[in-house]
């Protein structure tokens, strides 16, 4: 990355994904080659009077040494620390910046996902009120992908094209223009695109559906919905009134289902990462919401031990569409990450549900969540469904039904939105 092109990443994703306000403080976590964007976006924070920044660098790496060389009896073990820390980083409202691309995407390619899930499941209970904090919107947050050599190998390789002696600089390329980077004011570009699935979601909502029907090669699914559940689209408000993007870039409308009104097959049309596997040919079956039946053509094992998480873990929280017209499914390329190939196509997610996307959700206790069928989870992990082949119908109380999606283009709202 140029360094002008670094330092007007560092502003669009401060300014405009985080909307980081004076006085603030801000987190920003990713792999050590990350750290010069990291400085510049600590330096932009600064500028704009934030009160402290902080850096943190997680690595895989480091994952898999302790996932195969942990005593069996320590995996499951977290320092209180850990729990302490995240308390006060919701305490002292801390603003969240992750950024994801890795230095070495394999390695975790091969670690046993028993032991990868146990330590997974540990770090998840431990980090629990900072997670909640942004699945309900107390806090602002973030995730945002940054290119590296060995990524842009594997997702040009993997497209047939040749990555040539600078693979990050190819990948750049590619995203440049899918960050919206290439626009006289990234910024602005991104929160006028913001605008447009925010009134996607809007005429969403407005029908009132009752369930949505995907259909398509291995694909017969209906995802029912509850009269709680509300359309997002384009970007989030904390409960104090901050906007900011959770994803970026981001191309979805989505809601939090009804989780126990799930039934039928899907097939997913993307690969993706799970407990450290590249998960690819999954399937799934539904049963009362629940996945009764899966499979998968490779790593099979990890997605699992995925579902047996714990108990939501096998539930829908999250049901999103994502149309064939936005620049992501445009370049072609499968990237090989949740972030942005989500946003590639329409997904489900497995796991926790957006309390934002179900309306009272925040008042409602555990026992209350569960009977409105709110679904809770340790995890959320999101996986694809759509394509130009899979049509999308909704239907409300009545029984009429609306074309949603049809050839990878919406059918309703302005102009079908497109």
């Amino acid at each position: 990355m140029d360094h002008a092109t670094m330092y007007r990443y560092a502003a669009l994703l401060v300014e405009g994904c985080l909307d980081l306000r004076a006085g603030s403080r801000l987190r920003v976590s990713g792999e050590t080659c990350h750290r010069p964007l990291m400085l510049a976006i600590a330096e932009r924070a600064y500028a704009l009077g934030a009160r402290s920044v902080r850096l943190d660098y997680p690595d895989p790496r480091l994952t898999r040494i302790r996932a195969d060389g942990c005593r069996h009896e320590y995996l499951d073990d977290i320092s209180l620390s850990l729990s302490r820390e995240a308390e006060t980083l919701v305490e002292e409202g801390w603003y969240s910046l992750s950024l994801v691309g890795e230095d070495d995407p394999a390695a975790l390619e091969g670690a046993a996902p028993e032991r990868l899930q146990r330590l997974a499941r540990g770090r998840s209970q431990a980090v629990k009120p900072y997670r909640e904090a942004m699945m309900s919107n107390r806090l602002p947050w973030c995730v945002a992908p940054v290119p590296t050599a060995a990524w842009g190998k594997d997702v040009l390789s993997g497209a047939g094209r040749d990555p040539g002696t600078d693979p990050e600089g190819e990948l750049w390329k590619a995203l440049v223009p899918i960050l919206r980077l290439d626009a006289d004011d990234p910024a602005a570009t991104a929160k006028a695109h913001a605008a447009l699935l925010k009134r996607r979601a809007d005429a969403l909502t407005a029908l009132a559906l009752d369930r949505l029907h995907f259909t398509g090669p291995g694909t017969d699914l209906v995802v029912g919905l509850s009269p709680r559940s509300r359309w997002i689209g384009g970007g989030s408000t904390t409960v104090d009134g901050r906007f900011f993007l959770p994803n970026h870039p981001t191309e979805e409308v989505f809601t939090s289902p009804d989780a126990k009104r799930t039934e039928g097959r899907v097939a997913c049309t993307r690969p993706l990462q799970v407990l450290g596997a590249k998960v690819e040919g999954a399937w799934f079956e539904f049963e009362g919401g629940r996945v009764a039946r899966f499979g998968a053509a490779r790593n099979e094992a990890s997605l699992g031990r995925y579902l047996d998480t714990d108990g939501g873990s096998r539930l829908l929280g999250e049901v999103a569409l994502v149309d064939a017209t936005g620049p992501i499914y445009r370049s072609g390329l499968v990237f090989d990450n949740g972030l942005i190939d989500e946003n590639a196509a329409c997904h489900i997610a497995l796991g926790a549900a957006y309390e934002e996307a179900f309306d009272g959700a925040p008042a409602m206790d555990a026992a209350v969540k569960a009977a409105e069928g709110f679904n809770e989870s340790m995890v959320h992990e999101d996986f694809m469904i759509g394509s130009e082949d899979v049509v999308v119908e909704g239907a409300d109380k009545a029984g009429r039904t609306t074309l949603i999606l049809e050839r990878g283009t919406f059918r309703i709202g302005e102009g079908g939105l497109s």
